[in-house]
């Protein structure tokens, strides 16, 4: 990701953004509250559909807990 482009794992094409939606709105396991977000891509080459969110809200306080705490 040099240019700061997300790529294809499959193709290494470009990934287009299509939208975002909270976390809580689509996922069983994020509470009230986690406050996540759930991109939703396509590879502009082979149009392989991605999903790429943040962890909800109790992976952040423990196996991310580096990170967010930055």
């Amino acid at each position: 990701m040099e240019d700061g482009k997300l790529k294809c794992l499959l193709c290494d094409g470009e990934l287009i953004w299509d939208s975002d939606a909270n976390l809580e709105d689509v996922s069983s396991e994020a509470l009230e509250g986690d406050g996540g977000v759930v991109g939703y891509y396509t590879c502009s080459k082979c149009g392989r559909s991605y999903e790429i969110s943040d962890p909800i809200k109790e992976e952040r306080e423990t196996i991310y807990k580096d990170y967010w705490e930055q």
